[in-house]
């Protein structure tokens, strides 16, 4: 693998010490961790994200990003997926905790308490990430790392492992040099788990800045668009199109959701706020939601 630092020290650490004690500490650790994994028990779903999120700011289709962050179509996933979404959330405890048994430190606040998180395009533009992580076998003394953790399933995994993170999975890839670019940090941690035979996979992602800045650029011209994207196929049965939740508004001219983000009269501000042109007012979250008597959906839609 041309270009890809190895965390084979910090991976061969865990499961040396996980074996020495037949995983006494770990779980010791796990328990102290677990609970403060809050989006692993949040209540609550409105379907919508406030803000357009760094982790999809890699992805191909510029157009679904639009799509996304105007709330075109509301989330509504199958059982089986909400809980596989859940298993990411309670995967995050276990690489704390295998982290902290080797020695690490690891911070998912700041000096004031608050969640470690990025903002661009005045606001809207952004996200948190997994934490920073001082103390890695693989990284001199002292030096800070940003955290990204990620589960993969076997066919996933194996193409982690022959092509690393930049060429098998280019979105997170871009999301760590974002977080790093705004947060000041050299380096990352990208810890993977196959979730079918629990191997760990580990590497050292350098900071680069001009894949940082070119997808910076990238959320600030979506964010401020009006307009979405071109497509990236004219074909609604184009294979990266075809399981896109996005489909029925952007191929099959079905409605949008009926929210203010696909009111015609709606636009991002700034602060990360949305203003109403009709009513010239803000509009906070819990009225977005739901749209008003005067909704137009936009026309760009479909």
């Amino acid at each position: 693998m041309p270009n890809v630092t190895l965390a084979t020290q910090t991976v061969a650490k865990i499961d040396g010490m996980i074996k020495a004690d037949q995983g006494s500490a770990y779980r010791e650790w796990l328990g102290k961790v677990i609970g403060h994994i809050g989006d692993a028990y949040r209540t609550g779903n409105d379907g919508h994200r406030s803000h357009m999120g760094a982790s999809l700011i890699g992805g191909e289709c510029a157009r679904a990003i639009w799509y996304n962050f105007r709330w075109a179509t509301k989330s509504n996933f199958e059982g089986r997926l909400i809980r596989l979404f859940n298993r990411g959330h309670l995967e995050e405890a276990r690489f704390i905790a295998m982290l902290l048994m080797i020695g690490c430190e690891v911070y998912q606040q700041d000096a004031n308490g608050n969640q470690f998180r990025i903002s661009h395009a005045e606001g809207h533009f952004g996200g948190s990430g997994d934490g920073v992580v001082i103390g890695l076998p693989d990284l001199p003394p002292g030096t800070a790392a940003l955290s990204e953790f990620k589960t993969h399933n076997d066919k996933s995994f194996s193409e982690l492992k022959a092509k690393g993170v930049r060429d098998a999975k280019f979105e997170h890839y871009v999301q760590m040099n974002v977080y790093m670019r705004k947060m000041g940090l050299a380096c990352a941690l990208y810890l993977a788990v196959n979730k079918n035979t629990d191997e760990l996979y580990g590497e050292i992602v350098y900071l680069d800045s001009a894949v940082a800045d070119q997808f910076l650029d990238r959320g600030e011209k979506i964010v401020w668009m009006s307009e979405p994207p071109n497509k990236i196929n004219e074909s609604p049965g184009f294979f990266k199109c075809r399981f896109c939740d996005h489909r029925p508004v952007c191929h099959l001219r079905a409605a949008p959701d009926k929210n203010c983000r696909t009111c015609a009269y709606s636009e991002p501000a700034p602060g990360a706020h949305w203003v109403c042109r009709l009513h010239d007012q803000h509009i906070d979250k819990e009225t977005q939601l739901v749209g008003c008597k005067d909704y137009t959906a936009r026309k760009v839609f479909g």
